[in-house]
């Protein structure tokens, strides 16, 4: 309402302002024409020229109707506008009588809420007295348990904390040694790439040195075998010719015999039969032996190459006559004392041991390769070195050798007389 009544005054000095300023402007303009005509005659005498204002009334009054048209026009606005306010006064007003009596209800219902809030807090405070007793249990129990935690847990971040200290102090001290070692390393690839330089040129010039001592050693070795040949050419000739001076001097022999014999022949020809069928008895026994000798030498060989014949045989402490150089042609005394037995044995074993180094074994076969092994008793290789065969066979027979310490130890210290300075064929 008081906004309504604020309205109305506003509206009431503004139509006052209006009727006040329309008289003014009345009075103005009926002055000034007074004034005009009271001019005009006290300077009529003069004889001089004066302005003059006309103000024309028909002007004033369409002037004036104007005003009041707007006037008019605006108090219908007014009063359009009061009776909407009252309207919505009105509507007011009831709207409050309304709610006053629904606040009059509210009241009463909230009263009624009221008793009923007090009995449930009645109700409310007991069971929130029994459950703060149980909920003051229960917070004690779980605050006895997170101090252990709590405890537990302070115990495990101090240990973490210094664990994280320790981790970046050492990682600090990593990194400076880092930093160290970088530059160490650099420095170490300057002088190993010095080093490297002046070895390159080192081996350069050994390999240079060694190509010319090994020309020399193969020129020597040529000279050497060819001068064997030359040498073993003539023992052969003159062995040729003192086996036919010895076979004719047997002959004349043999016939001056025959000619002794056939004067005896008559007397002894039973005894002569008798002997005769018993040499030619133990002729065919020793050629039975032979063969059998021949044939286990002949396997043995097949063992590695050829090992144990008496081209490549190794060579041992060989006195008698039978043998030769070769400690697989018997076990008769004057051969270093190893059986047959025991050679085919320890070549046995050799081949494996080699053959169990050398992956690629099968794939060399048809080639051939002598090694001298020099061997110590108990089976150590102290040198190997190649001394002719198919270059690439010899190359991996050498690394074979070079990956064992040791060959399978000689079982007897026959057979080690016998292998320990050999040269060995071999060929798979």
């Amino acid at each position: 309402m008081s906004k309504a009544t604020e309205q109305n005054d506003k509206l009431k000095r503004a139509i006052i302002i209006s009727a006040v300023l329309h008289v003014i402007l009345f009075a103005a303009l009926i002055w000034s024409s007074f004034d005009e005509h009271m001019d005009a005659a006290a300077g009529g005498g003069g004889g001089s020229a004066i302005d003059a204002v006309m103000v024309d009334p028909g002007a004033v009054v369409e002037n004036y109707q104007k005003q009041q048209k707007s006037s008019a026009k605006q108090q219908a606005d007014n009063a359009a506008k009061l009776a909407q306010e009252k309207k919505e006064r009105e509507a007011k007003e009831a709207a409050d009588k309304a709610a006053i009596e629904a606040k009059e209800k509210a009241d009463a219902q909230a009263k009624e809420a009221a008793e009923a809030a007090k009995k449930a807090e009645a109700d409310a405070k007991k069971q929130a007295e029994e459950a703060a007793k149980k909920a003051e249990a229960d917070a004690k129990k779980q605050a006895d348990e997170a101090a252990k935690k709590a405890e537990a847990d302070a115990k495990k971040q101090a240990q973490e904390d210094a664990a994280k200290k320790a981790a970046a102090d050492a990682k600090k001290a990593a990194e400076a040694e880092a930093v160290k070692a970088a530059a160490a390393k650099k420095q170490a690839e300057a002088d190993a790439a010095k080093a490297a330089a002046d070895a390159q040129k080192k081996a350069e010039a050994e390999a240079a040195k060694k190509a010319a001592a090994e020309k020399a050693a193969a020129d020597k070795k040529a000279a050497a075998e060819k001068a064997a040949a030359e040498k073993a050419a003539a023992a052969e000739k003159a062995a040729a010719e003192k086996a036919a001076a010895d076979k004719k001097a047997a002959a004349d022999k043999a016939a001056a015999d025959k000619k002794a014999a056939a004067d005896k022949a008559a007397a002894d020809k039973k005894a002569a039969a008798a002997k005769k069928a018993a040499a030619d008895k133990k002729a065919a026994a020793a050629k039975k032996a032979a063969a059998e000798k021949a044939a286990a030498a002949s396997g043995v060989d097949d063992l590695l190459g050829d090992l144990s014949s008496g081209k490549n045989a190794p060579k041992g402490n060989t006195s008698g006559t039978a043998g030769g150089s070769s400690p697989a042609k018997g076990n008769k005394p004057g051969q270093g004392g190893a059986s047959q037995a025991e050679i085919a044995s320890y070549i046995a074993q050799v081949q494996a041991a080699i053959r169990g180094h050398l992956y690629d074994w099968d794939t060399y076969k048809g080639k051939t390769c002598t090694l001298r092994v020099n061997l110590a008793q108990d089976g150590t290789v102290m040198s190997v070195k190649s001394e002719g065969g198919d270059p690439a066979f010899c190359q991996q027979m050498l690394a074979a050798t070079s990956r064992m310490t040791k060959f399978p130890k000689p079982p007897s210290q026959a057979v080690w007389e016998t292998f320990k300075n050999a040269p060995l064929d071999f060929k798979p």
